[in-house]
């Protein structure tokens, strides 16, 4: 029965199909890849200085205010100590804080450091009739009061720190021979500075601050207060070696490595008298802006483009400068100041080309081993094939040589011929086995091999049908069927006519 067939279904190929659902899922990794670091749109951050009043709260009011220029809204958290900042910061209720390098920060995990900013000065402020005597001595502090920073401060323990390494210490109850302390917070500082009480103010101040500082200002220009020197400050620093272990008190919170000399330009607090009338040179410290690790590292990346890329670099002396970003962490980095600082590291570095090296040599050494090993087993391949290929020769030779015997021979018989024409065919069809199953190479070597078989089978043949002829002759002479003298050739083996081959 004729008609029309069906069309065939042509069915999809499945390597198609796995091409294009590898091709969605790359594209689909790309996208995920730059919807994920592209920077938010808008962004809200809370950030803390510490008390509202201080300079160091007009650092990050500005900070603030470039951030916003950047669609950043930042809040500003009044808090009264150093200890509250990272508390805050540490539990994720604030997201920024800065607070003084120097001071110790321990057991507080979330807490991730996002880069060094300005330089923080020891303010040593004595009351102007009590200043030359101090600044030839600090000992001679002894018997006065002295306001040492609001409790849980860098101030405060920095100020016990530098007044212990002095060989000082507070009055304790019921002895003398030492100074009488205090731990007045700025706002109580700056109440008794607005009433105008300065009997009711410390002979000395230490304060901490951003230079020039707000409250060290006020001291020199409404309460007549005068800045004594601190020059020991590489001292102070190798000594905690020696000393850190006797520290105690509120000096314990003090890391000593983090601070070195800095100076107070001159006329900083007033012009005449100067104030100070030279530069001057005290303990400085930096100012470090930390965050929760939660923060994101976009959010982070904005902030630090925010300040060392706009004129917050410009606020203070000396500027700012972002190789502070190389300086050893104190803290672990935040994802987002690592992130920063790969932005701008050039592709090709040493390390990438040692990485490369190495990893150039390795490779090297294992593909020329690899080809190696190829090489000689592809060499073991062809010795073998070689040895199949001349066994076979010498098999066709030694047929061809038998051949040649048994024509020249005195009478030509038809058994050995055949007996020899079977064993080439077996020989072939053997040799065509080999070959399929890869023991004897390509097709040439294959040729090589068939060309003299058939020419001994093509050779043997005629001879064949020359011995033929002959018993065809005989039968007839004989009268005689051809099958019959055929087969008593075959098995009696009896020579055929005497006839030249």
């Amino acid at each position: 029965m004729t008609g029309t067939q069906p069309a065939p279904v042509v069915r999809p190929r499945r390597r198609s199909w796995g091409a294009l659902v590898l091709g969605v899922t790359a594209l689909a990794a790309a996208g995920a890849f730059v919807v994920r670091r592209a920077p938010p749109a808008a962004s809200r951050i809370t950030l803390t200085a510490g008390y509202a009043g201080s300079t160091r709260a007009l650092v990050a009011t500005k900070l603030a205010a470039v951030l916003a220029d950047r669609g950043v809204a930042g809040h500003l958290v009044d808090l009264p100590t150093t200890d509250q900042e990272l508390e805050q910061v540490n539990a994720g209720a604030v997201d920024f804080a800065l607070a003084s390098e120097a001071y110790r920060i321990d057991g507080l995990s979330h807490l991730r450091e996002v880069a060094p900013l300005y330089v923080e000065a020891l303010h040593l402020l004595v009351k102007e009739e009590f200043a030359g005597a101090i600044s030839r001595s600090l000992a001679n502090m002894r018997g006065h009061t002295v306001d040492l920073g609001p409790p849980g401060t860098a101030s405060d323990g920095l100020a016990t720190a530098v007044l212990t390494f002095a060989g000082l210490a507070p009055n304790r109850p019921g002895t003398a021979g030492g100074f009488v302390s205090h731990n007045l917070g700025y706002a109580e500082l700056e109440a008794i500075l607005s009433r105008g009480d300065r009997a009711a103010l410390p002979d000395a101040i230490f304060h901490l601050g951003t230079v020039p500082s707000k409250l060290a200002m006020r001291l020199v220009r409404e309460a007549q207060y005068a800045l004594v020197s601190l020059p020991f400050a590489e001292a102070f620093r190798l000594g905690a070696m020696l000393t850190d272990g006797h520290m105690a008190g509120a000096a314990t919170t003090i890391d000593r490595e983090d601070l070195y000399d800095t100076v107070v330009p001159a006329f900083t607090y007033r012009i005449e008298p100067a104030v100070p009338a030279e530069p001057l040179h005290t303990l400085g410290t930096r100012l470090l802006l930390v965050a929760h690790d939660r923060v994101a590292p976009d959010t982070v990346e904005t902030v630090l483009d925010a300040v060392f890329n706009s004129q917050f670099t410009r606020f203070t002396h000396p500027p700012l400068d972002r190789s502070v970003l190389a300086r050893p962490p104190q803290l672990p980095q935040h994802a987002g100041t690592i992130a920063y600082l790969a932005r701008d590291q050039p592709f090709v570095t040493n390390d990438n080309v040692d990485e490369v090296s190495n990893t150039l040599s390795i490779v090297g050494a294992l593909v020329g081993g690899s080809l190696f090993l190829w090489q000689w087993l592809r060499q073991q391949r062809q010795s073998r094939r070689d040895q199949v290929f001349g066994q076979y020769m010498r098999q066709i030779a030694a047929i061809e040589r038998h051949a040649a015997e048994l024509e020249l021979g005195a009478q030509l018989h038809l058994e050995p011929l055949v007996a020899l024409q079977r064993e080439l065919l077996q020989l072939k069809s053997e040799a065509l086995d080999r070959f399929t199953a890869g023991d004897l190479g390509d097709q040439a070597a294959l040729s090589d091999l068939l060309n003299p078989v058939n020419a001994a089978r093509d050779h043997i043949g005629d001879l064949i049908l020359h011995v033929r002829d002959n018993l065809e002759e005989q039968a007839d002479e004989q009268g005689r069927s051809a099958q019959a003298v055929w087969a008593e050739a075959m098995h009696a083996g009896n020579p055929s006519p005497d006839k030249p081959a």
